[in-house]
């Protein structure tokens, strides 16, 4: 089966789709990954066929600065960078779509892809990082986790309501552009909840909810190992084997207004806990501040440094959070905006890192609290042990490939099969 995979995102949320498709073109289907032109090395240094478009998602997030606007700035932000690109992104979608039998895409690509998918009068399968679907009462929307407890299960439905309410808010307008762009009804004839769907993410973080039935799964993590030929760094592989394992800590794409003042909180609280810290820079959310139990280092793949640290600090990207409870280490969650403030729930009630720490509300000491309860909380380190040791059990791409050949074919073609 042809199939174009679209992903418009930063590093962590178009990760994934590179594993994804690797592993669909490993089992024989013909895969295209639909992404910006930046991400041209990593996926094909992992053997994916890419599809290049114009534009840099990763650098219109920072010119945003992300992680220290409000939601409504942000909001604000990505209507305005959407509607200067979204003609040109459509045309180039839809031009290297055209030939393939099915498209799948998650919230970053499912703008564009699914409209595409209409247009070439082809099925649509989503693939998502984030738990969207139908209402469900088993958890609450990824973007409203705080529901009171009063509120029930009518209210956990209600948060995936409002979750819905919201994106449209953000990304109406656009999709409305997209469909003018390319000659289709204002609506679209179906409503995407009954669309088939594959979830990136581990059934032991999010069970999967009984109102999303058979053709939605929930497969584990599409985890994508280091590009082949990949060595760390020699002062990392020297700091770690220097004394006991370090925590980790970074923000991936949360850039901040202050690094240095951020660095320096960090800093004081990896010294107050009497720890040794690995600090992934990211995009100068973090600034240089070497000494002898202080590393400093650009990146490093999380798969491979994640299990040789006693903690992970993070912001709680989907993807992030999937490599910290994979890694089978305590996790500590500062949330910034969007989804991870869900993500951060989980771990906490998973019970497998410590209440999470809002980004406005962190401190020197609360931070350092939180890695004096990672590092040796017992109870903790061992249940994050055991979640870590049955995610790396789980065959996340090798479940969602066979999902899509297990679909009715009315909905999704399967190779060798004519057209429905």
């Amino acid at each position: 089966m042809k199939i174009a995979v679209v992903a418009f995102d930063t590093r962590g949320g178009v990760q994934p789709y590179v594993a994804l498709s690797a592993g669909l073109q490993g089992a024989g289907h013909e895969v295209t990954l639909i992404t910006t032109a930046g991400f041209g090395d990593l996926v094909t240094a992992h053997g994916v066929t890419l599809a290049a478009t114009t534009g840099d998602t990763e650098a219109a997030v920072r010119d945003l600065g992300a992680a220290e606007l409000g939601a409504r700035e942000r909001n604000r932000f990505m209507r305005e960078h959407m509607r200067d690109t979204v003609g040109r992104t459509t045309a180039e979608v839809l031009a290297a779509a055209e030939g393939a039998e099915v498209i799948m895409a998650g919230i970053g690509g499912s703008l564009t892809g699914g409209p595409v998918a209409e247009k070439l009068g082809i099925p649509s399968v989503e693939a998502h990082l984030q738990p969207l679907g139908p209402p469900t009462a088993a958890f609450p929307g990824p973007l409203l986790p705080q529901v009171p407890a009063w509120l029930g299960d009518p209210g956990r439905k209600a948060s995936h309501r409002i979750t819905a309410v919201a994106l449209q808010a953000t990304f109406g307008v656009t999709a409305r552009q997209i469909r003018k762009e390319l000659d289709l009804p204002a609506r679209p004839a179906r409503s995407r909840t009954d669309l088939p769907a594959v979830y990136g993410f581990s059934p032991q973080v999010v069970p999967p909810p009984p109102e999303w039935g058979p053709l939605r799964r929930i497969t584990g993590y599409w985890t994508l190992p280091p590009a082949p030929g990949w060595t760390p760094p020699a002062d990392l592989s020297d700091f770690l084997a220097a004394g006991p394992p370090p925590v980790c800590i970074g923000f991936g794409s949360m850039s901040s207004r202050d690094p240095e003042q951020l660095t320096d909180l960090i800093v004081d609280a990896v010294r107050r806990a009497g720890v040794r810290a690995v600090l992934l820079s990211g995009w100068g959310g973090l600034a240089d501040r070497a000494g002898d139990d202080v590393l400093v280092t650009d990146q490093a793949p999380h798969d491979w440094l994640f299990p040789r640290t006693a903690a992970v600090v993070h912001h709680g990207g989907a993807g992030t959070t999937g490599a910290s409870l994979a890694a089978g280490v305590p996790t500590v969650v500062v949330p910034f905006g969007v989804d991870q403030p869900f993500w951060a729930s989980r771990v906490a009630a998973l019970g497998v890192g410590p209440a999470p720490i809002p980004r406005r509300r962190l401190t020197a000491e609360n931070l350092a609290a939180a890695l004096v309860a990672g590092t040796t909380d017992a109870v903790m380190v061992r249940r994050a042990a055991d979640l870590g040791a049955r995610i790396r059990a789980e065959d996340g791409v090798g479940d969602a490939v066979r999902h899509l050949g297990s679909l009715p074919v009315s909905r999704v073609r399967r190779p060798g099969a004519g057209r429905a």
